[in-house]
C-alpha cells in the first residue's frame, strides 16, 4: 500500500489551497527542504525534522540544528498540520486529506471517466507543441499542386497549410 501512497499521492499532488498557502512554510523539513514525512521534533531545541533525515544524517542521536546529544519526539502539532492538508489522487483526481489517503487506497481507488477526459496542463501543452511541430513538418514536405490554365500560364491550386 506504501508504493501505491507514493505512486498517487506525491509533494506535486497537494492542493494549494488557503490551508496549503498558510502553513507551508511550517511544514518544510531544513535537512531535505521536502514537506514533512514523519516529524519529529529535537526535546531540546524544539527544531523538527523528517524522520527518515534524522535516520539518514544522526541515526536519531545528534540534533542537526544544535549537534548535542539529544531524544526525539514525534511533533503532534505538525502531524495535525499534515493531516489537514488536501491532495489529488494521481489515479481518480479526486481531492482527498492525508489522514483519509490510506483509507482511500483501501477503497481500490479506480480512475473514472470523468479522470481518463481531464488531461493535466502539462499533457495539454506537450500535445499542443507536438501538432505544432507535425504542422511544420508537414508544410515543409508540401508541394504545391500545379494546373496550367492556359499553354503559357500554371496557377496555384490546392495549397493547403
Amino acid at each position: 500500500m506504501e508504493s501505491k501512497r507514493d505512486e498517487y499521492f506525491s509533494d506535486d499532488c497537494i492542493v494549494k489551497d488557503e490551508f496549503y498557502s498558510s502553513i507551508k512554510d511550517f511544514i518544510i523539513c531544513p535537512l531535505c527542504h521536502k514537506i514533512f514525512k514523519e516529524p519529529y521534533m529535537c526535546d531540546d531545541c524544539q527544531e523538527v525534522f523528517c524522520k527518515k533525515c534524522l535516520e539518514n544524517d544522526s541515526n536519531l542521536k545528534i540534533c542537526p540544528g544544535n549537534k548535542k546529544n539529544v531524544k526525539f519526539v514525534k511533533c503532534i502539532q505538525k502531524d495535525n498540520f499534515l493531516s489537514k492538508l488536501k491532495y489529488k489522487c494521481k489515479n481518480c483526481l479526486k481531492e482527498i486529506y492525508q489522514i483519509d489517503i490510506p483509507a482511500h487506497l483501501e477503497e481500490n481507488c479506480e480512475r473514472t471517466e470523468k479522470a481518463d477526459k481531464e488531461k493535466t496542463l502539462a499533457e495539454i501543452i506537450y500535445t499542443k507543441k507536438e501538432l505544432i511541430k507535425l504542422t511544420k513538418i508537414q508544410m515543409k514536405n508540401k508541394q504545391p499542386d500545379y494546373k496550367m490554365t492556359s499553354k503559357y500560364k500554371l496557377s496555384k491550386i490546392n495549397l493547403i497549410f
